[in-house]
């Protein structure tokens, strides 16, 4: 029997078509109003590239066509029409599993070929005749004469007993279900998670300020006691809206049960599948991000874990081999744990592929320790091929990369001959996340509480002040590195802490100025802007105008491992930048993005401390914002190039008009750059042209 014709595997497929088609219709909305953020965008690319593939793989040419031309029609997808034949291709992709194979489905001919005309900017062929859809049909229009509401005072309510209208309405609004969109209500829980946020700040400085002697006691009592009703208001209102978008966990295992099945089938194995814990309940958006993840687990434990019936004999176990899903909820966090019964991993196996591929040399150790960052190289695997069963080659790759997306983390242990265990944990909430709040070079940074193992203090570990090369923790030796030295950021005060953070490659040691304490902070995506700057995750206001990077450990410990390298083989020079702007999130962005490019950065508020910093050290060149509160850029401008700098100076700006940008060039300035217009490399690449300009002419 073909894949295409076995019934469970077709209903497998169909599920998730339908699943995926949706996750299309909704980014292609998003894309079509021009909300649609990097990320968004990148989950239609992916969802697009998986319909292509899956339904190549299953037999039904049709699907993969059209996964395809949504895949090719990405280039256009912010042009509204583009968007919209999008979206109508996912509305009517699940019907096609139930048509011809190659064909498809009438409409979904008729919305590829609606899609190829606005990709090639063609008139839009005539649609084919159909019935009028009835209202009903529409999500967008909603009737207003529900049933059990009729018109006119509600029977057995008093109109001027308030507690009981109210309480009549709660019973039939309550009841019933309405479809939103996704997008927005997610916006909505990110802005009540800031309000919520900035009520605690409040909070803090009232209860704060009638502490005083002066103050009115009866009034103060009662001004506190309403700022403390309007944050417990808040907060009910946050977690109504966070329960809004939650769903079970059983939404994205469902099918995994036949899915084991199958597998057991196709690679004659017995195996039996324990599903704990799927009555969970978590953020929508972390769930739907988590399901291929622990599909390719699942796959990888059938196919790399379990052994055959016989082998499993020989060895000394059950005929049944064990595999098992269990979800536990451990305060602000989902765990899920992808656990056999099996063989475990195969050292040698993972050695031999790290020598073919060039990834080690034939007479590196076989320690499981120096081996174990080989299986979070991307495509790296043992199976040989790829295949419906084998997965699609990415391996631990593509999973640990959906984990760390979400703050996540991922752990794993294996023992030959007993089974291999990964533990997958990330938030319950995207829009809320638990942070530890630090501060390096001059500036705050939040790490994801999930992913911090341990606190230090340098002092406990290092007589003299000075930051070990390497930390003894927990029975081994970690590498520890200067946070702001990896950031690429100078000024930093010296380091008096250490967390210890998890990373694929093992726990790392980053030493920074100091704790500033946990806080739990509403998460907001910084979208083109972070796009050169992988360990930048996103950004959140802490209330009171604080504001705050996210930082990825995982990320950030790989730029370090590479950075060591870099510097290995060269002569470990690095251009210096000076960033200048009032903003403190704006320094932080530009800063990191440059220093995530190679340059070492350093921050100034303001013109007093530029020009300061300018006094003390040379630099390679200046980064600054027009609108400064001292001066505005054209002067500052004219003022460092009057002190003979020659260093190459670019201007940044949202708000100059055109006579600003015409004053700043005429000052001295080399390069103006909008604020909107940074993008992925584009100062750095400017940069490093400006630079390398100065150089060949001196």
């Amino acid at each position: 029997m073909s894949v295409m014709n076995d019934p469970e595997m077709r209903e497998l497929f169909s599920t998730e078509l339908a699943e995926r088609s949706a996750r299309l219709v909704e980014a292609a909305q998003l894309a079509r109003s021009g909300t649609a953020t990097d990320g968004d965008l990148d989950l239609l690319r992916r969802e697009a590239h998986t319909i292509k593939g899956t339904g190549r793989m299953m037999g039904f040419s049709a699907i993969g066509d059209a996964g395809l031309a949504v895949e090719q029609a990405m280039p256009r997808i912010d042009d509204p029409r583009v968007a919209d034949a999008v979206e109508r291709v996912g509305e009517v992709l699940p019907a096609a599993v139930h048509a011809d194979p190659a064909a498809g489905t009438p409409e979904l001919s008729a919305a590829l070929a609606a899609l190829t005309a606005a990709v090639e900017g063609q008139p839009e062929p005539d649609p084919p005749s159909s019935a009028p859809a009835s209202p009903e049909d529409d999500h967008h229009f909603f009737p207003m004469g529900a049933p059990g509401f009729p018109e006119g005072l509600i029977p057995g309510t008093d109109s001027n007993d308030l507690g009981g209208l109210l309480s009549t309405l709660d019973s039939w609004a309550f009841g019933e279900t309405v479809r939103v969109n996704a997008a927005s209500l997610f916006r909505l829980i990110n802005a009540i998670c800031s309000l919520r946020v900035d009520t605690e700040v409040l909070e803090t400085l009232v209860l704060a300020a009638t502490n005083g002697e002066a103050a009115d006691p009866d009034l103060m009592s009662r001004l506190r006691a309403e700022v403390v009703r309007a944050g417990r208001d808040a907060g009910d209102v946050q977690q109504q809206a966070i329960e809004l978008a939650s769903a079970p966990v059983s939404e994205i295992t469902s099918t995994f049960s036949q899915l084991l099945r199958y597998l057991g089938r196709k690679t004659n194995k017995e195996l039996r599948f324990e599903l704990v814990g799927d009555e969970l309940v978590g953020d929508r958006q972390i769930l739907e991000r988590m399901a291929d993840p622990l599909r390719q687990l699942l796959v990888n434990a059938v196919h790399h874990g379990l052994e055959t019936p016989e082998e499993r004999l020989a060895a000394g176990k059950p005929r049944t081999g064990l595999v098992a899903l269990r979800v536990r909820l451990k305060e602000s966090t989902l765990e899920f744990v992808v656990e056999d019964d099996g063989r475990g991993i195969d050292w040698t196996a993972v050695h031999r592929v790290g020598v073919e591929r060039g990834l080690i040399r034939p007479g590196d150790s076989l320690d499981p320790d120096r081996l174990r960052s080989l299986l979070f190289t991307e495509g790296f695997g043992t199976a040989g091929s790829s295949d419906l069963v084998a997965g699609d080659g990415s391996g631990l790759a593509s999973v640990a990369e959906a984990v760390e997306s979400l703050y996540g983390t991922l752990t794993f242990e294996t023992n030959p001959g007993r089974g291999t265990r990964v533990v997958l944990t990330v938030p319950v909430s995207r829009a809320l996340q638990d942070v530890i709040l630090i501060r390096s070079a001059g500036q705050q940074w939040g790490i994801p509480e999930i992913a911090v193992l341990d606190r230090l203090r340098i002092a406990d570990i290092s007589p003299d002040g000075s930051v070990p090369r390497t930390l003894p923790w927990q029975g081994g030796d970690i590498p520890v590195y200067s946070f702001a030295e990896v950031a690429g950021l100078t000024g930093a005060d010296p380091p008096s802490s250490i967390l210890v953070v998890s990373s694929p490659g093992g726990p790392v040691g980053f030493a920074f100025d100091r704790v500033i304490g946990a806080r739990q902070i509403a998460v907001r995506e910084l979208g083109p802007l972070l796009s050169s700057v992988p360990h930048l995750t996103g950004a959140a206001l802490l209330g009171g105008g604080d504001f705050v990077l996210l930082v990825d450990p995982a990320r950030l410990a790989e730029r370090a491992v590479r950075r060591d390298v870099e510097n290995a083989i060269g002569d470990g020079h690095r251009h210096r930048v000076l960033v200048v702007d009032d903003s403190q999130g704006v320094r932080q962005v530009v800063g990191s993005a440059l220093g995530s490019a190679g340059f070492e950065v350093s921050l100034a508020a303001g013109a007093t401390e530029a020009l300061g910093y300018l006094d003390r050290g040379e630099v390679d060149a200046i980064v600054l914002d027009y609108v400064l509160p001292e001066m505005d850029g054209a002067t500052l401008v004219r003022t460092v190039r009057s002190r003979g700098i020659t260093a190459p100076i670019v201007v940044l700006s949202g708000l100059a008009t055109p006579r600003d940008q015409a004053l700043a060039l005429e000052a001295g300035a080399d390069l103006y750059f909008g604020k909107d217009d940074v993008r992925k490399g584009a100062l750095a690449e400017a940069l490093r042209r400006l630079i390398g300009s100065r150089a060949s002419v001196g």
